[in-house]
């Protein structure tokens, strides 16, 4: 191996990347090898990748590019750098020139000092120090490929130059205010994660003027919503005798509800009623007892599991249909766990997914989407207003990922097809109980939105408040058997991409999958979570 040449004399940041530009994508390259060395020259590298010398940092990207382009690392060649007493000598020099103007990572650290990280909010909870530092050039900080007018985008593998005539206000606007996001505000940023939030209560709603931020809200209302169900009489039937019941002055409301049978409300009404409503009303009477019962039991405090089995999720496995849709808690996202992992190399731990408090996948879709998922922050009393923040972004970053795992499983599909299809995700704390939608609008953009916003009743005369629970979950499974039959519409457009080979239109034989985009990576300093105006 050819020896380190250096000037005399020139121990010039500039010089000694130019001496060793030969050596450090080799070395930088070897995992499995960890070493003091080369934590502090990724680290130094980052910091004058972004200096204001011009000429510094040209080299230093070119250098970064060098390592990631690398694919034959020499072993023995890195050992021989790592242990050359010039090498060493020449860093510690670095380090006293560029640590006061340039702090290095572990400095900046140390003048920051620590912060504390939400285990339950870590986008990448399974992502240690070591693992940072071994990604890292793999990584380096995502910056986003958004395209404009007629970029090539890529598609999960598919070039397509789809929407070029189209100008996105969104993605210009997020494209211009994902550079002014700190390093430390990346994690809690949901326009980091390229996810529009078109909720009420965002901060992004300043960088739209009032006709455009109107005119997306309604464009999103138009296509992610919730398909309405048939719903029998009878409904309204129990629920107006709850209401009777609720309102006397009853010690005992729990068992006069449930002794509403369906002979009492036949004669309360003077109906007939079919063995499908008398099934109705066994439910709901079922479902309004164990409620009540479960309310009635509430002492505070009450942790996030008991106040979840007992409320959203019991609702949830009363009104949803079970022979659909699979109904799993306390689970991992598998899409979530599924995107972390991908390019990872499998000598690595695995990354786990978020971990989800519910999780419904269609059971007849062939790609078993999990077209569902809730996250609970905290039991009683409400959590502070950090935990629900930072839990909304662990739910929207899970629900892009299962939209990221169908666009690339179904890269061929039509775009107009594949772009139409849409995720919910329910959040509920306190007494409050959200729903959102989620669909991927183009090329690195996803809208987020509140599809219904509801809240559980507290006390047992506020039980007739169920009603829109129910007429809530009615509609949502409506909706998600109609995503079911979309997205097998998807994968069986994306099986048959073959026959546009064998058609003679030019147009529809060059005819492009849709476009997700690139999905943004946790970013390297997501150790630092800050919360700061959240």
């Amino acid at each position: 191996m050819e020896r380190i040449s250096i000037v005399d004399g020139d121990w010039s940041y500039l010089g000694y990347l130019e001496a060793m530009k030969s050596y450090f994508y080799d070395y930088a390259t070897i995992f499995s090898l960890k070493s003091t060395w080369r934590k502090r020259f990724l680290a130094n590298v980052r910091v004058f990748e972004t200096c204001h010398d011009q000429e510094k940092r040209e080299v230093a990207i070119s250098l970064i590019n060098e390592v990631l382009s690398c694919e034959k690392p020499t072993a023995l060649d890195m050992l021989d750098v790592a242990t050359s007493n010039q090498t060493n000598q020449v860093i510690k020099l670095l380090e006293e020139e560029s640590d006061e103007k340039y702090p290095s990572i572990e400095r900046r650290e140390e003048l920051d000092g620590p912060s504390s990280k939400n285990a339950n909010s870590n986008p990448d909870p399974d992502a240690s120090e070591e693992d940072q530092e071994e990604e890292g050039s793999a990584d380096k900080i995502d910056e986003f490929t958004m395209d404009k007018g007629n970029n090539d985008k890529i598609s999960n593998g598919v070039t397509n130059n789809e929407n070029g005539n189209i100008n996105f206000v969104e993605r210009d606007k997020l494209t211009s205010y994902i550079k002014t996001i700190p390093e430390t505000q990346k994690c809690l940023n949901l326009a980091y994660w390229n996810i529009l939030d078109l909720t009420e209560n965002t901060q992004m709603k300043s960088l739209f003027s009032t006709n455009d931020w109107e005119e997306m809200v309604e464009s999103f209302n138009n296509e992610v919503k919730l398909i309405e169900s048939d719903l029998l009489d009878v409904v309204e039937y129990f629920f107006d005798e709850v209401e009777k019941i609720t309102k006397k002055d009853d010690k005992d409301i729990i068992n006069a509800i449930d002794r509403l049978t369906p002979e009492i409300i036949e004669m309360n009404r003077k109906v007939e009623l079919s063995d499908e409503e008398k099934n109705v009303i066994s439910t709901l009477r079922r479902a309004v007892v164990t409620y009540a019962e479960n309310l009635e039991r509430v002492d505070l405090p009450v942790s996030e599991a008991d106040f979840d089995n007992a409320f959203p999720n019991m609702l949830a496995k009363r009104f949803l249909n079970k022979e659909k849709l699979k109904m799993d808690w306390e689970i991992v996202c598998w899409a979530s766990a599924y995107r972390r992992n991908e390019g990872r190399s499998v000598v690595l731990r695995a990354r786990i997914g978020q971990k989800c408090d519910f999780r419904g996948t269609l059971k007849k879709s062939i790609n078993k989407l999990e077209a569902l998922i809730g996250l609970r922050s905290g039991g009683l009393p409400e959590p502070h207003k950090k935990k629900i923040y930072e839990d909304k972004v662990d739910l929207s970053v899970a629900m892009r990922d299962i939209l990221y795992t169908f666009f690339k499983e179904n890269s061929k599909a039509p775009s107009s097809d594949i772009h139409s299809t849409f995720v919910f995700g329910i959040h509920s704390w306190g007494w409050v109980h959200n729903i959102y939608g989620m669909d991927c609008k183009a090329t690195n953009i996803l809208r987020l939105g509140c599809i219904s916003h509801s809240k559980m009743p507290n006390t047992l005369e506020t039980l007739p408040v169920l009603e829109s629970f129910y007429v809530l979950f009615k509609d949502l499974q409506t909706t998600l058997n109609t995503i079911c039959e979309h997205t097998n519409s998807v994968s069986l457009a994306h099986s048959r991409a073959h026959r546009n080979r064998k058609r003679k239109n030019p147009e529809q034989a060059g005819e492009k999958g849709g476009s997700f985009g690139n999905p943004s990576q946790s970013p390297a300093s997501k150790k630092g979570r800050k919360y700061e105006d959240h």
